[in-house]
């Protein structure tokens, strides 16, 4: 799922690397999912099945929305994205 999520930042125009070569959106969004996995003990598939209750955890406001911002808005922009890729895939 890692990979088919990548590939849809991807196509949904976020970029692999910054003009300078660094890693950049792509990475930093699959990074602050990988963090959320890690914290909720769950694997990215078991994620994807529990996104609608975990993610208002790390938005503003939730229960973890500290932890969120200590690893920056990757946390929170990359699950709102996951989010938004599990939706189009169970539509699909």
């Amino acid at each position: 799922m890692t990979k088919n999520f990548k590939n849809w930042l991807i196509n949904n125009g976020y970029k692999l690397f910054t003009g300078n070569n660094q890693p950049s959106t792509v990475f930093d969004y699959l990074t602050g999912v990988r963090y959320v996995c890690q914290w909720e003990g769950k694997t990215i598939d078991e994620l994807a099945e529990s996104i609608s209750d975990v993610l208002p955890k790390y938005i503003d406001g939730g229960e973890y929305f500290v932890r969120g911002r200590m690893k920056s808005r990757a946390v929170r922009c990359g699950l709102r994205q996951f989010n938004k890729f599990v939706m189009e895939s169970q539509a699909a």
